[in-house]
C-alpha cells in the first residue's frame, strides 16, 4: 500500500512485509565539469548522462548493439550507411527530435575547436547528410569494422546549443532520456524521472558534488551519499571493510604480455605455450593488485556476447616443463637448451609504470623457477614507444584501453604488436566485417579464440576493475559493466534506516 510523499510503504519483490521506501538516490561525484554530454570529461557524469541523453544506438549488458534513437541501421556498402530514426521522440522541453539534431551533433563533434571524448567516434565520417526529417546518410572515409558501435555517443538538441561553442542556450540542458535535469546548483544537481507514477522506485536522483575524494568518502561514511564508483583498489584504506556493499566488474584497461612472434625462438608456439603455463596470474593479482583486478583470458573477455571460451590457460609448472621436453628442449645446469638455442629473453617494461615494473619482476622470478631466463629492460616512454613501433623486442609488458566494439584487429590483425600472422585469422577478421547474423559471428569468434588458445601469440593477464560502492539501504540488482552502470535502475530501491 502506497502513501503520499517521498517515504512510502511498499511491498518489494514479493516480500510480504511492508517496508519504508525512499525514492531519492544520492550519487557522489568529484571533479565535476559540465552536464554537456559531449564536453564532459568526468566519467561519473558520462555514466549519469546515459539516463538523460539517448544515442542512436545503445550497448547492452553483454555488449550487443540495440537501437535507441535509431529505428533502422542499414549498411549499403563498405563505407555507406542509411539510418532511419524513431519518429515519436521528444526532447524534455516538448520539441520533437529529428535528423537535424543528429547532423548537428556529428558536425559539431568534428570541429577542431570542440574537444570531446567522442571525437574519435566520428573521425572517419566524411559526409553526414540529412535525407529527410527522419533519415540520414553517413559516408565514411574508409571501412570501419563494427561501425555501428561508434554511434553510441549522446545526441544534442540542435535548438538548445550555440552552433560554434556548444554552450547551452537553456538553464537546464535537455535530453531525450528517462531522467531530466530540474535543478543545477553549485553542490547539487537534481534529476527527475520524466514519466513516473506510484510504482516508480527511483523518481529523483541527486548528484552530490564534492571538492575532493576525501570529502566524497567522508560523506559516504556519514550516509549522506548512497552510491559512488571508483577504480581505486585501495578504497578500503579510506572506508574500511564494513558498512557498505561492493559490486565489481571488469574495467577497460587490458594488460598483456606480447611476444615477438618473429623472434627466432619465440616463433615456436610451444615455447610460447610453455611460458603461458609458467606464469601464475592469480599470484601476481594478489601481490600487486590486492586481488582486486580481474584475470583476463582474452581481449574481449569482459562480458562480451562474442566471447565463448573459458580458462584459455591456467598456471601449471609441470605442464610447462613437459611441453618443452616433448618438443626437444633439454634442461641442464638450470637452463633449457635445444641445439645452440637457449631459453633466455629480454622483457621490456616502462620504468615509470611502477606496477608494471613489479609485475615484470614477478614474471621474471616465476619463469626463472622453471629455468627460463628473463632480463628485465626498464626504459623511458620514448624508448618504449620505439620498441612498440619497430617491434624490436623479445617480450614486452603492455596494455590497451579496450573499445566497446569486439574488433580484434589491434591484437591479431595486420601490423599487430605481437608480429603474429595466421592466414585463417586474417580471413576470419575480413569475413566478420560483413556478417550480420549474431550466431554466425559468435561462431567466427569461437574459431579465433581456439586459434589463440593454440598459438598464444600474447598472454592475456588481467583487466583493472570498476567498483560500485553502495550503502546497505540501496537494494536491487546493481550489476553493471564499464559502459553503463544503470541497466537495472528501474528495480533499484532505497529503504529507510530505522
Amino acid at each position: 500500500m502506497y502513501k503520499d510523499g517521498k517515504n512510502q510503504n511498499i511491498s518489494v519483490e514479493n516480500n510480504e512485509l511492508e517496508i519504508n521506501i525512499i525514492k531519492e538516490l544520492n550519487i557522489g561525484i568529484t571533479e565535476y565539469d559540465t552536464m554537456n554530454p559531449i564536453l564532459s570529461y568526468n566519467r561519473n557524469i558520462q555514466y549519469v548522462n546515459k539516463l538523460i541523453f539517448k544515442s542512436l544506438v545503445s550497448i547492452t549488458y553483454d555488449f550487443q548493439i540495440e537501437n535507441s534513437l535509431a529505428k533502422e541501421f542499414s549498411k549499403i556498402n563498405d563505407i555507406t550507411y542509411i539510418i532511419k530514426l524513431e519518429e515519436d521522440i521528444y526532447w524534455h522541453d516538448g520539441t520533437k527530435f529529428t535528423a537535424k539534431d543528429v547532423t548537428f551533433t556529428i558536425n559539431n563533434l568534428k570541429k577542431n575547436n570542440i574537444n570531446s571524448i567522442y571525437k574519435e567516434n566520428v573521425e572517419n565520417i566524411q559526409v553526414v547528410q540529412q535525407i529527410d526529417d527522419y533519415t540520414i546518410k553517413i559516408i565514411l572515409s574508409k571501412e570501419i569494422p563494427f561501425f555501428e558501435y561508434m554511434m553510441c555517443f549522446p545526441i544534442l538538441a540542435s535548438h538548445s546549443y550555440q552552433e560554434e561553442t556548444l554552450v547551452s542556450k537553456t538553464t537546464m540542458p535537455i535530453g531525450t532520456g528517462e531522467y531530466r535535469i530540474i535543478n543545477l546548483e553549485e553542490d547539487n544537481i537534481q534529476l527527475q524521472r520524466v514519466n513516473y507514477d506510484e510504482n516508480t522506485r527511483i523518481s529523483t536522483i541527486n548528484l552530490v558534488l564534492k571538492k575532493s575524494i576525501k570529502d566524497l568518502y567522508n560523506s559516504f561514511s556519514r550516509n549522506e551519499i548512497d552510491f559512488i564508483i571508483t577504480d581505486n583498489i585501495q578504497y578500503e584504506e579510506y572506508l574500511g571493510k564494513m558498512g557498505y556493499n561492493v559490486n565489481s566488474s571488469k574495467n577497460r584497461e587490458f594488460e598483456y604480455l606480447a611476444f615477438n612472434n618473429q623472434n627466432r625462438i619465440l616463433s615456436d608456439k610451444e615455447v610460447r605455450r610453455a611460458i603461458s603455463y609458467a606464469i601464475d596470474r592469480q599470484n601476481i593479482n594478489y601481490d600487486v593488485y590486492n586481488n582486486k583486478y580481474e584475470i583476463a583470458d582474452f581481449p574481449i573477455d569482459y562480458g562480451s556476447y562474442f566471447y565463448n571460451s573459458e580458462n584459455i590457460f591456467e598456471y601449471n609448472i609441470d605442464k610447462a616443463k613437459s611441453i618443452l621436453v616433448e618438443n626437444g628442449w633439454l634442461y641442464k645446469n638450470n637452463t633449457w637448451k635445444k641445439g645452440n638455442n637457449v631459453l633466455e629473453f629480454n622483457l621490456i617494461v616502462r620504468k615509470d609504470n611502477q606496477n608494471r615494473v613489479i609485475v615484470a619482476e614477478k614474471i621474471k622470478n616465476q619463469l626463472q623457477q622453471i629455468g627460463i631466463i628473463v632480463n628485465i629492460v626498464k626504459v623511458n616512454e620514448s624508448r618504449y614507444n620505439s620498441y612498440i613501433k619497430n617491434k624490436n623486442y623479445d617480450i614486452i609488458l603492455t596494455g590497451n584501453i579496450i573499445s566497446n566494439n569486439p574488433n580484434l584487429e589491434t591484437f591479431l590483425g595486420e601490423n599487430n604488436i605481437s608480429n603474429f600472422y595466421n592466414e585463417q585469422v586474417k580471413n576470419i577478421l575480413y569475413e566478420i566485417r560483413s556478417i550480420d547474423n549474431k550466431e554466425i559471428l559468435k561462431d567466427k569468434y569461437l574459431q579465433i579464440e581456439q586459434i589463440y588458445k593454440e598459438e598464444i601469440p600474447f598472454i592475456s593477464l588481467y583487466f583493472n576493475s570498476l567498483f560500485i560502492l553502495s550503502k546497505p539501504s540501496l537494494k536491487g540488482d546493481l550489476s553493471h559493466n564499464w559502459y553503463n552502470l544503470y541497466y537495472n535502475i528501474d528495480n533499484w530501491y532505497k529503504i529507510k534506516n530505522d
